[in-house]
């Protein structure tokens, strides 16, 4: 019976309390409130995080394009194109491909000299590049830095053998691998 009685108390405690039940010393309506609270709090913490990040990343990316200076494009060079296309077999063995190719070159305009002894190899240079692309497989001239790579090889090639100046750039009017 002393049970009871502790029992009634305890019920008569919480109606004093507005007949919200007692845990730990305080209401539930409390503990929502700190909750809530809590919760707002971590979203504007989060918030204030974003916004200072965003902010840093913004002007870090202001800094590299005030950084970023704008050269002047070079003049045109003067273009010695081959009167013919390459076409040449891959070194794949086990299956057969080709390369087809229209190649220019880019020099200095002001050379004259360079331009007549472009055309007086004209046969070594052929030669030279048909060794090059005669080399290759079909997976290597898959990307296009591939595609450079090779650009930088015919252009050095050639330089090799040039005596009244040097090529600047390699231009592919067409490559097709097949």
């Amino acid at each position: 019976m002393a049970e009871e009685e502790d029992f009634r108390m305890d019920e008569e405690e919480e109606e004093d309390y507005g007949g919200a039940p007692v845990s730990g010393g305080r209401s539930k309506i409390v503990t929502i409130l700190i909750y809530a609270a809590s919760a707002i709090l971590g979203i504007l913490l989060m918030v204030v995080i974003a916004y200072q990040v965003a902010k840093r990343v913004t002007t870090e990316r202001y800094k590299e394009q005030q950084n970023i200076v704008i050269a002047p494009a070079k003049p045109p060079l003067a273009t010695y194109r081959f009167p013919k296309e390459f076409r040449v077999n891959t070194a794949d063995v086990d299956e057969p491909h080709f390369i087809q190719v229209s190649i220019g070159f880019g020099y200095d305009v002001n050379n004259k000299e360079l331009e007549g002894e472009l055309i007086q190899r004209q046969t070594q240079m052929m030669h030279i590049i048909n060794l090059i692309l005669g080399g290759k497989k079909k997976d290597d001239l898959f990307t296009p830095l591939q595609k450079q790579n090779l650009a930088e090889e015919i252009k050095s090639q050639i330089n090799m053998i040039l005596t009244k100046g040097k090529i600047e750039e390699v231009y592919f009017e067409q490559l097709v691998v097949s």
